[in-house]
């Protein structure tokens, strides 16, 4: 036997008591008796015990209140309670067992089972005790985890939210699918009339994805602040992550210049699905597609720096979205898909399409989680 046991004796029979109290002793227990069901309570009310053996028929309060009086005063604390009873009625052993017993001996009484019984509620008891240190420790560990998932969210909110206040023409949306998103958006205007953007989708989500993405948004303001060409601004990024990154770990990006004088857009993309001019009408001008691999992958020699370059005549708007926009799934598994993108565009068309492409997202989740980072950014262009 592992410890020794606090075990409450509720048994009127001065002999029946006296029989029990002897026997728990001699098993290396420590045995607590009272004479009825009123006082059993009493006593849980202010001690707990490890087992109680409840007498069935009592004076003042019988066996089965005093059972369910104890079972609401200890609430979610179990206590194991085997009732003594010299009852044969079926009925009644079915009831002491629903008012929350949790086995029986019948009189006169077994030694040898119920120290038997004793011993499978010493390993359960047992039991329970790991379990609740197990949660005891998990709870701590996840008050922790909490303080120190804050501490990140600050650092990386930090990180990102760098740029000064979002220009008016430029809109965008993130959906997380965790409490980290490895997709990153960043906006600095350069100089009047020159904004750089950078939509970054690191591998995977959540706090691992998020930490990846640092560098690249760290390496974005840092240039951007000195007007570095984007063509190097993507080289320097590649260089860096991979220089920095573990093998299977990377960055899919879209580097974006868009020049309003100009009336010019110029884009690096590697990996990134949707990056696209639509016009008023919400029909595609020019699609950016992906042509290098994505950051963080290729080393310096191999990467390819050109820009894919637009002209616009008309007004319109660059959209571009990660792949948690086209992967996004509805309940029967099929994914929102480019196909959806263009549709909430044409039905968008001069309107708001960054509203438009964000509430045909979600309709078509329809109550999903997404199971990857969202982000979208739409620039409009007059």
């Amino acid at each position: 036997m592992t410890r020794a046991l606090t075990i409450l004796v509720a048994e009127d029979s001065p002999t029946s008591r006296q029989i029990l109290i002897d026997y728990i002793r001699l098993l290396g227990h420590e045995a607590v008796a009272v004479c009825n069901g009123q006082e059993a309570v009493d006593y849980c009310c202010h001690q707990r015990p490890d087992v109680i053996f409840m007498d069935v028929t009592m004076p003042v309060m019988d066996g089965f209140a005093a059972t369910s009086a104890i079972r609401q005063l200890l609430g979610e604390h179990w206590i194991p309670i085997i009732f003594l009873t010299s009852l044969s009625d079926r009925s009644q052993l079915l009831r002491g067992l629903t008012m929350g017993a949790d086995d029986y001996l019948t009189k006169p009484i077994d030694l040898d089972i119920l120290t038997a019984k004793l011993h499978v509620l010493i390993r359960i008891s047992e039991m329970q005790q790991r379990i609740a240190h197990d949660s005891e420790r998990l709870e701590a560990y996840y008050r922790i985890n909490e303080q120190e998932q804050m501490f990140a969210q600050m650092v990386l909110d930090r990180f990102t939210r760098r740029a000064e206040q979002t220009p008016p023409n430029i809109q965008q949306w993130q959906r997380p699918a965790m409490n980290f998103s490895g997709d990153t958006i960043c906006i600095r205007r350069s100089r009047p009339g020159l904004d750089r953007i950078m939509l970054a989708d690191s591998t995977g989500h959540g706090l691992a994805a998020a930490i990846c993405g640092l560098p690249a948004v760290d390496t974005f303001f840092a240039m951007c602040d000195r007007n570095l060409p984007v063509q190097e601004i993507a080289r320097t990024i590649n260089r860096k992550l991979h220089t920095i990154l573990p093998i299977g770990r990377f960055v899919a990006a879209a580097l974006i210049e868009v020049d309003y004088q100009l009336h010019r857009i110029a884009v690096w993309n590697g990996g990134i699905p949707c990056a696209m001019y639509v016009d008023r009408n919400g029909e595609v001008k020019k699609n950016f597609a992906s042509r290098s691999p994505p950051l963080g992958i290729l080393p310096d020699s191999d990467f390819e720096s050109t820009l894919d370059y637009f002209s616009w005549q008309d007004s319109g708007a660059l959209v571009v979205c990660s792949d948690g926009v086209t992967e996004a799934s509805n309940p029967a598994k099929e994914p929102f898909g480019l196909d959806g993108v263009l549709q909430a565009m044409r039905e968008a068309g001069s309107l708001d399409i960054q509203g438009a492409i964000t509430q045909a997202v979600n309709r078509h989740l329809a109550g999903n989680e997404n199971h990857d980072d969202i982000s979208l950014v739409v620039v409009r262009c007059a």
